[in-house]
């Protein structure tokens, strides 16, 4: 046992930054392109919540997903920005998963608007939420509009829930120190650069957060149910000011995973 324990220690801190894929798991320190995932969530035939002027939350978090892809861009050259949608399509959330582990992602985002229940009290700016494995089994409920159209309309493969319970579960330690590092500076950016008041982190069962084997977010970015909320969330200005945000909040993770990483070398 004491040797076994001596491997443990000795395999952490390699384990801790890598990352999962469909094949094999790559040392995140063997990486020089750091990659990030940005997810725009819904699309297509799932338009997620809707707005109080019918606005679908499909069409406000894709030109802000744009938008973020756009500032990496001009920033880095040694960053590599994959969309899990780049158009209004349909991409079901174990596939956003596959492709965040295919590419070999250091960093998992996906972006959302959100909406009250009927019975609740108006409500208003962004929320932050990390995976609670406990709480994937009630994942239709976390909100009043984002898994519903899940629940009923995705085939969703209970072996392949387990399978990624499993595998989530391994890792879910290591990731989840860096997702909440990630989750605190992107409400620290949010707060600085948009005019949304923080509603907090939170970790919730969101499945889109079940797929990706790294450290990964899901952001609100507000009530669509909010006449305020919807209004800057649906302006150019609301758009990019939560992108600058979300980008700013990319750029100091990517500090803190450079420094980390050139302390294994």
């Amino acid at each position: 046992m004491k040797l076994f324990a001596g491997i443990l220690l000795l395999v952490f801190p390699v384990v801790l930054f890598s990352t999962y894929s469909e094949s094999s798991s790559v040392p995140f320190s063997d990486k020089r392109v750091f990659t990030v995932i940005v997810d725009a969530g819904h699309g297509g035939k799932d338009p997620g919540t809707t707005g109080t002027t019918g606005v679908y939350e499909r069409n406000i978090v894709l030109p802000i997903v744009l938008k973020i892809n756009d500032f990496l861009s001009k920033e880095y050259s040694d960053v590599k920005v994959i969309l899990t949608r780049d158009k209004d399509e349909f991409i079901e959330l174990k596939n956003r998963g596959k492709i965040a582990n295919n590419e070999g992602g250091n960093l998992f985002v996906s972006i959302h608007c959100n909406a009250k229940k009927n019975e609740e009290n108006d409500k208003s700016g962004f929320e932050i939420y990390v995976l609670d494995l406990a709480r994937v089994d009630e994942a239709k409920d976390i909100t009043y509009e984002e898994n519903r159209f899940i629940a009923k309309n995705e085939k969703t493969d209970s072996s392949y829930i387990i399978q990624r319970k499993i595998e989530a579960s391994i890792f879910q330690q290591a990731y989840l120190k860096y997702s909440n590092r990630f989750a605190k500076i992107i409400e620290t950016e949010m707060i600085k650069g948009s005019k949304l008041p923080s509603r907090g982190v939170f970790q919730a069962g969101f499945w889109v957060l079940l797929g990706p084997s790294m450290p990964s977010v899901l952001v609100e970015c507000g009530y669509l149910s909010n006449t305020s909320d919807e209004a800057y969330l649906k302006s150019e200005k609301g758009q990019t000011e939560i992108a600058k945000s979300i980008f700013k909040a990319i750029r100091y993770f990517k500090m803190d995973y450079d420094f980390e990483n050139s302390l294994m070398y």
